[in-house]
């Protein structure tokens, strides 16, 4: 890592001698505070994404817990038939087996949705771990 200025400008005088004028880099306190203020913005960027993921993945369990209910509601779904009667208990059966697949497939899905945004999370989280090297110019 570089020197600050007044290090760096300490060395180039010493070199050049006293007699030399080394002109001054513009607005570095000006520059040094922009930088800052754009690394605070940046880490609050991740923050907040952070919490849009928690968001979507508390979105997706509650979706999930609405599906499960539903496919409970199912096991006692008649449908309207007789399950007494044997072609509509099959009836029943087949429209049941065919509601429960999509069920169990949509939970599927959000299961691998919340997956995939913990994975994301993780890089989001790895993200807010970045650190500046150059600390003051």
């Amino acid at each position: 890592m570089a020197d600050n200025w007044s290090a760096t400008k300490a060395k180039a005088q010493k070199i050049l001698g006293k007699g030399a004028k080394i002109p001054e880099p513009r607005s570095l306190d000006k520059l040094r505070d922009d930088w800052w203020a754009a690394f605070a913005e940046y880490q609050k960027a991740c923050e907040g994404l952070e919490d849009k993921i928690l968001a979507l993945q508390k979105a997706g369990a509650s979706v999930k817990l609405t599906l499960k209910q539903f496919g409970d509601k199912l096991d006692d779904e008649g449908f309207g038939l007789s399950e007494k009667d044997k072609e509509d208990a099959k009836k029943i059966k087949d429209a049941h087996d065919v509601l429960m697949e999509w069920v169990q497939d949509m939970q599927k899905g959000i299961d691998d949705d919340i997956d995939g945004l913990d994975e994301l999370d993780k890089h989001v989280i790895d993200f807010r771990k970045y650190k500046p090297k150059q600390t003051t110019p």
